[in-house]
């Protein structure tokens, strides 16, 4: 039974077309300060327009630094309006009647198109009546309701200015002032500058200890992943948690006899989330800040990548929840994907542990930054597929991939199209082993797949080993990457004549894979190994949040 006064009100505060919003300019800045706008919308803002509503600050449970007191309640001492959490983009309240809510809902939109501009919000209020009604269940039937809402919203026209109008220079919206070099700006593109020592200072929050002795930062313009040749590539990295909405139904359904066990329950889910976001970020940091020493007078990562400016090739963008985005030199974005999901995988306040899936589009520098990122995010979706494949199998749900992309030559295509088009051999399969398993090792020794990360490593490290095989053969592995194409039974004869005595490696229970390079009728096993010998550079073992890596 329930044990919040009823009736009440619930409402929930959720953003929407937030990556036009975040990822629509090709300006990291702009992105920077979007990105604090979104963050803010479902939690300082919410914070800051429920401590002015009727009775002030004391009429709820939010303190002025944003933190919950867990000992005021709605119905208690005055509280009107309860904050329940905030977390995964949105914010769940609940309020003492509906004009209330309705007056925290123009309060709310009042400061957004004030303070951010372009950003959209959509509230959906839902009255409990019922004495007997579940908070948990009456959440769920909100978000139900939201989740409708934003799917059947009209998008907005905005007004695009009168004649005598000036566009602004990357929106095209009417512009509204000038930026530090002059160009003109529309409210949305000012809104998201005047953000950007905030967005510093909640970034810093979470990693200055790490960086703070090194006198190091993180980048703010594309153009510090730049410069002649392999360098001018950067990778956009998405990552996203794995089944998080069933876990959330599970704790309601768990919790549903309670309100203060659910409220309670929920409040410490979202906040292990935000502990694991956090560890992640800080091991990227640190594994970051350990690969660098000196070359030749410069200091390096991983002994090739320069640091220019004091400034890391990194800079995370969505961070603090479930999902993170984050871009980096090109070199660095296999390999920090990798790390971040492991470390990511960490027991949360439900018992489980958090699984995730990740894609990493490495483009030219100065490639549409939306559509790297609308590429990273189809690539993440390839891998939550096939995690999918493998949970069907091996009967596990606790499982994370990563796929990737390499846009070398800047075509416009989706991923699809892309495979298709690029990565397959008539006759023979796949030439990608992509997406893989990063944590292959948590499944039973018969379901394991050599579709790893491990596996691609190994391989990597074969092709690269001075002493190996392969030493000093940079232009016959070109030239094995492109026979690759042709099918097994070319690949074979290349080794015969051009490579006598080279194998390549062999999958296991498929022995001719050593001779051809290929599982015939499935895929290849060594072709993204070759494609990546330009653009991976693995970086120092660090210890991860949950244990030894």
């Amino acid at each position: 039974m329930g044990n919040r006064p009823r009736p009440l009100v619930l409402t929930v505060v959720d953003t929407t077309g937030i990556q036009e919003y975040i990822f629509g300019s090709n300006k990291l800045q702009h992105s920077i300060g979007a990105s604090y706008l979104v963050h803010w919308a479902t939690n300082g803002a919410v914070y800051e327009t429920l401590r002015q509503l009727e009775g002030g600050a004391g009429a709820t449970n939010v303190n002025s630094d944003g933190v919950i007191d867990e000992d005021r309640r709605l119905g208690a001492g005055g509280v009107v309006a309860e904050l329940v959490y905030s977390g995964g983009g949105n914010a769940v309240m609940l309020f003492r009647d509906l004009p209330l809510a309705q007056e925290f809902t123009r309060r709310l939109t009042r400061l957004l198109l004030d303070k951010a501009p372009g950003l959209q919000v959509v509230v959906v209020h839902h009255a409990v009546k019922d004495p007997s009604a579940s908070l948990a269940d009456a959440v769920q039937t909100a978000m139900r309701l939201m989740a409708k809402k934003k799917q059947q919203r009209r998008h907005s026209m905005p007004l695009l200015g009168l004649g005598v109008t000036a566009m602004c220079g990357y929106t095209g919206m009417p512009a509204v002032a000038e930026d530090e070099d002059g160009r003109l700006i529309s409210a949305e593109i000012q809104a998201k500058n005047a953000v950007i020592d905030a967005a510093e200072r909640r970034l810093r929050t979470d990693v200055q200890d790490l960086l703070r002795e090194a006198k190091l930062w993180f980048i703010r313009n594309f153009d510090d992943l730049g410069s002649k040749g392999e360098s001018s590539y950067m990778a956009v990295v998405h990552i996203d948690g794995n089944g998080m909405g069933k876990r959330v139904e599970a704790l309601a359904s768990h919790h549903a006899g309670s309100d203060d066990d659910y409220i309670t329950a929920m409040r410490a889910f979202a906040g292990s989330i935000r502990t694991a976001a956090r560890n992640a970020l800080c091991d990227a940091v640190s594994t970051l800040r350990a690969a660098i020493r000196e070359e030749q007078g410069q200091e390096c990562i991983g002994g090739v990548i320069p640091i220019r400016g004091n400034r890391l090739p990194f800079r995370s963008i969505v961070f603090g929840g479930d999902d993170a985005t984050f871009v980096c030199d090109g070199r660095l974005g296999l390999t920090l994907a990798e790390l971040y999901l492991r470390a990511m995988e960490q027991e949360l306040a439900d018992g489980e542990k958090l699984y995730a899936r990740a894609g990493v589009a490495v483009v030219k520098s100065h490639y549409p930054f939306s559509r790297a990122y609308e590429l990273a995010e189809a690539l993440a979706k390839s891998a939550k597929e096939f995690i999918r494949e493998r949970q069907a199998t091996s009967n596990r749900a606790g499982l994370s991939a990563m796929d990737w992309h390499f846009g070398v030559n800047g075509v416009v295509l989706g991923l699809k199209e892309l495979r298709e088009r690029d990565y397959r051999c008539p006759g023979a399969g796949e030439l990608t082993m992509r997406p893989v398993l990063v944590n292959d090792a948590a499944l039973p020794a018969f379901s394991r797949n050599w579709r790893t990360w491990e596996t691609f490593t190994r391989i990597v490290d074969t092709f690269r080993d001075p002493n190996g095989d392969w030493a000093q053969s940079r232009n016959k592995l070109k030239k094995l990457r492109e026979t690759l194409r042709e099918g097994p039974a070319a690949t074979k004869q290349f080794l015969q004549i051009a490579a006598p005595g080279k194998h390549l490696y062999e999958a296991p229970g498929q022995s001719d894979s050593a001779e051809t390079g290929w599982i015939v009728g499935d895929r290849s096993t060594c072709f993204d190994a070759l494609e990546a010998l330009d653009f991976y550079v693995p970086l120092v073992e660090a210890t991860a949040p949950g244990g030894e890596r």
